[in-house]
């Protein structure tokens, strides 16, 4: 109890720089909700190039079967994918749902959170609910709402505009990117940021390395960690 007050609390003074300010607000839920965080296992063989997809360029060792959807494919309304920090020491996909629903959405904005070693271990990936159903995003609100609607969003916990992002959470996010990239068919140039998207935050922060993500994405998948 005592860590989720303080979360609350870094939430309530921190997030208004990323996507609190931004997101579409959707109607309050009287259903309870509990977070389940994902186990980190390795991607089976067999889930690796589903039928139809191309061979992936991805490392398949590096993945964990849960960044599949439960029960469904993806879906083909993903053209781009969103980056945001949640300009916060600490949190992770627990808090930052809680917080999010006592705004009045429905349940965490975004599609995935990378930790920093604070509420989950450094560079751990949580799932949220909305990729698992294939969702519209609540992370960046624009006046056609395009990108809640066709982007996928990924926080990282941290505020870059103090310090950058730790070289796990990059290497994560390279490696995330990749494989959502590779299923989706979203080239580097559509990975983008959300201050880049809206103009009105400075979100990611100043010390997200944005050119060196997509630099590192256009190579082969080898080479993993960021310059």
């Amino acid at each position: 109890m005592r860590g989720f007050v303080v979360v609350s609390a870094l939430l309530a003074g921190s997030l208004a720089g990323c996507a609190t300010t931004d997101p579409v607000e959707y109607p309050r839920t009287s259903r309870p909700y509990t977070w389940t965080p994902q186990r980190r296992e390795p991607l089976p063989q067999a889930a690796t190039s589903p039928p139809g997809r191309p061979a992936p360029r991805y490392k398949k060792s590096l993945y964990v079967k849960d960044w599949f959807p439960h029960g469904r494919p993806i879906s083909r309304r993903w053209n781009t994918i969103v980056i945001h920090h949640s300009a916060t020491d600490k949190g992770g996909a627990e808090g930052f749902d809680r917080y999010h629903r006592r705004r009045g959405w429905d349940e965490l904005g975004y599609h995935f959170v990378i930790g920093n070693g604070t509420d989950t271990p450094d560079g751990y990936v949580e799932v949220g609910p909305r990729w698992h159903k294939q969702k519209h995003g609540a992370h960046c609100k624009t006046p056609d709402n395009y990108y809640n609607e066709h982007g996928i969003g990924i926080c990282l916990v941290g505020d870059f505009n103090e310090t950058r992002p730790t070289p796990k959470q990059l290497a994560s996010l390279n490696q995330l990117v990749r494989f959502l990239s590779d299923q989706c068919g979203i080239p580097p140039s559509q990975v983008t940021t959300h201050g880049a998207i809206t103009r009105k935050t400075q979100c990611p922060g100043r010390h997200f390395p944005l050119s060196a993500l997509r630099r590192s994405l256009s190579r082969p998948a080898s080479a993993t960690s960021l310059p």
